[in-house]
């Protein structure tokens, strides 16, 4: 019997479709190690040696894989052809190997893009070793998450200044934040545009001043009312004008490259309003059962069966006139685009729409149309401008029309655009040179400079691959990480805005830990990591680069006094804190400012505590929080104080820190207040065989769920079973602990 390891459920049960008999295909469930989650699991003193566990929960996974490589005769490692895949891989023939199960049993590693029964035979009959130079690149991506992990965000723990801070996601934050000082420092100029209704026959059709009085009327040229009314004032309708000039051409569109991961979500964001975890979950199912290719590439060109394949299907259903006489060949902009073979691509092009619905139809149809306009013809229009000049030869207007001749690509697929106008077409009426021209009406609109416009998913993931940040498996992670953790939040218009800790982790990353936040640092970064998987720079070398420079800039930080670092935030945040430059305490005339506390950033007076007035930093909360109780009823109210929410009934306080004003009901405030809690009796799980002592489970506790025996506790996501839970008591390190002098 041959097993074949892959890393879904979903994948697995298709596959052995295709395999059939002597075949047997089990999932990984993603990947079953990670580093033990402590300090010290990156060794950075002994060549960055790294301490592996088996993730929480994946025991049974582990034990199912090991039970079927025993009776296998074969061993085939089919997880994803990425540099994650090659790591699932790598991590399963460790723990193989680690328990003694390879043997005289071959292992191969196999790789496919998309799921179809000839490329998942053809993989097979093709199997390769693990790719070396994929997992050191993993390996060194990983090793430099978890040192940042582990050596900066408790500085932020300590100074209650945010909860994490990550190689990239710094960045993405960063960016946003600096977006919103361009809008916040962004002063509107005003200006002015003429037009005038123009009629030629029975034909009516719009043009802008283009020159009055022998000036070219630009776009700042008239800057108020009065520059206006010098114009109008001799322009008095109705006016007698001609054509002056005419100018055609023909334009061509060709079309839009196939989906890479990162023009794939910024397109589903913008047609479908969809989040880019959102687009990259429905494109997995979609990949896993076979409907298209890996969707984790930042490649944009197609195999040659494929490009076959569309052509005949362009020929057959819109016939030759949409066929290109060769074909449209893409040539990918990532200068290290090795992440996949092929773009985001339907499996076959005969449509599967009548197998799929809901979002699954929506990304498919997205997939699907772009594939197929990516091989046809261009869209073909003619523009026509004409210049109308007035009779007295005072001023002259412009006019501009399109019209679309030759669909092309667009019959089927048209791209949609981020914080700019599609191009409409409008077509103007038959003129001639030297054609009369009545202008009936002269308006003039009053107009304004506008900011730039805030990210959303879309440009922001567009801005990070233009910057060489990021890559295909990791922008669905950076957006919803960001988001999870309270840096940014999304308008009404689903365009991201720092939240007050966006603002405060900023600050201080940009002071003492500039690299982190410099694009060019973590593109460079990305750039070295590509090396790695390319084979152009060895593992410790690409790690001793890196870890020097961070250790240092750590070791700068360790010391900084707190209330320097408060100092340096107000610095950084003052534009955006006293936009009016009042930050004077209404209370006493003091100095208002930035304080931290572990319920987050507020804004507070100098004269603390003489003076007790604080201020929350959002926009739908700026006035004093003392004076904002909510009332939930039966003369009980929920507060805010300089400890953090509590609960008060008048003659009694509680704390309320778990709770926010939106999920404090009155039931939860009169348990608070009465100090009844409710005892959570623990769960038996079993007796450990080693110390023969009882395993139990606490669904809750103050770091949430954890088991507990002997005293030994492990945190946990849910309950174990007793052979995890065994696993995870006798695994645990325990903690030295010191007596009192």
């Amino acid at each position: 019997m041959n097993l074949l390891i892959v890393e879904s459920p979903s994948k697995a049960k298709t596959i052995e479709k295709y395999l059939g008999q002597g075949w047997h295909v089990i999932a990984s469930v993603g990947h079953v190690r990670d580093l033990v989650p402590e300090n010290g699991s990156v060794d950075t003193e002994h060549n960055f040696k790294m301490n592996w566990q088996i993730m929480p929960g994946k025991e049974k996974q582990i034990k199912l894989i090991t039970d079927e490589v025993k009776k296998a005769d074969a061993v085939y490692l089919a997880s994803d052809p990425d540099r994650e895949g090659e790591a699932i891989a790598w991590h399963i023939l460790d723990i193989l190997n680690s328990r003694n199960l390879i043997g005289k049993t071959p292992v191969y590693r196999v790789a496919f893009h998309e799921i179809t029964k000839n490329a998942v035979t053809t993989a097979i009959k093709h199997p390769r070793e693990i790719d070396s130079n994929l997992v050191d690149a993993y390996l060194v991506r990983r090793a430099l998450d978890y040192l940042i992990g582990f050596e900066i965000s408790p500085l932020l723990w300590r100074r209650n200044l945010g909860r994490s801070a990550g190689r990239v996601q710094s960045v993405a934050v960063k960016l946003v934040v600096d977006r919103e000082r361009e809008i916040e420092d962004f002063k509107p100029q005003e200006y002015w545009s003429i037009s005038a209704g123009c009629t030629i026959g029975k034909n009516d059709f719009n043009a802008g001043l283009l020159y009055f009085d022998g000036k070219k009327i630009e776009k700042m040229t008239l800057r108020n009312s009065s520059d206006v009314d010098s114009v109008l004032s001799k322009l008095k309708t109705p006016l007698d004008a001609k054509v002056s000039n005419i100018e055609k051409k023909k334009i061509s569109y060709k079309p839009y490259a196939p989906f890479t991961t990162s023009t794939l979500q910024q397109e589903a964001s913008r047609k479908l309003h969809f989040s880019s975890k959102k687009t990259m979950t429905v494109a997995q199912k979609l990949y896993e059962n076979g409907f298209i290719t890996y969707m984790r590439t930042d490649a944009t060109n197609l195999s040659n069966e494929a490009v076959s394949e569309i052509r005949a299907f362009i020929e057959k259903t819109y016939g030759n006139t949409f066929l290109p006489k060769t074909p449209n060949v893409y040539i990918t902009k990532s200068k290290n685009a090795q992440e996949a073979h092929e773009a985001i691509r339907p499996t076959h092009f005969e449509s599967a729409f009548h197998e799929l619905s809901g979002d699954e139809k929506k990304i498919y149809e997205l997939i699907w149309k772009r594939t197929i306009a990516c091989q046809m013809t261009n869209a073909e229009f003619d523009s026509v401008s004409a210049d109308i000049l007035t009779n007295d030869n005072i001023a002259t207007f412009h006019a501009v029309g399109r019209t679309r001749t030759f669909d092309g690509f667009m019959k089927v697929y048209i791209e949609d655009k981020d914080d700019a106008d599609d191009e409409s077409d409008e077509k103007l009426p038959v003129m001639n040179i030297g054609d009369k021209i009545i202008i009936s009406k002269i308006e003039s609109d009053q107009h304004f400079t506008q900011p730039p416009a805030r990210y959303t998913e879309a440009s922001l993931v567009k801005k990070l691959e233009e910057l060489g940040i990021g890559r295909p498996s990791t922008y669905a992670t950076i957006m919803s990480t960001i988001v999870d953790r309270k840096y940014v939040e999304q308008d009404k218009q689903r365009r991201f805005q720092p939240t007050s800790g966006g603002w405060v982790i900023a600050a201080y990353l940009s002071k003492y830990f500039s690299d982190l936040v410099d694009v060019n640092f973590t593109a460079k970064t990305e750039d070295t990591l590509d090396d790695v998987s390319n084979g152009k720079t060895d593992k410790l070398s690409a790690l001793n680069d890196f870890w020097g420079d961070t250790k240092t800039m750590i070791s700068g930080a360790r010391d900084v006094k707190t209330s320097d670092i408060i100092q340096e935030i107000n610095t950084f945040m003052n534009h955006h804190l006293f936009i009016d430059g009042n930050n004077k305490c209404p209370k006493c005339g003091g100095k208002l400012g930035i304080k931290l506390s572990k319920y987050g950033a507020f804004i507070g007076c100098e004269n603390y505590p003489k003076c007790d007035y604080t201020k929350r930093m959002s926009d739908e909360q700026t006035n004093d929080i003392k004076n904002e109780p909510k009332e939930l009823g039966d003369g009980i109210s929920y507060r805010i104080g300089k400890f953090g929410p509590y609960v008060t009934d008048g003659k009694k306080n509680a704390s309320a820190r778990k709770y926010s004003s939106d999920s404090i009901t009155l039931e939860i405030a009169k348990e608070l207040l009465s100090g009844e809690k409710k005892k959570v009796e623990p769960i038996e799980i079993g007796i450990n065989p080693k110390t023969n002592k009882m395993i139990y489970y606490y669904p809750t506790g103050r770091y949430g769920a954890y088991i507990s025996s002997n005293k030994v506790n492990v945190s946990v996501k849910e309950q174990p079973d007793l052979e995890n839970a065994v696993d995870l008591i006798n695994n645990k390190k325990t903690t030295k602990k010191f007596s009192k002098k």
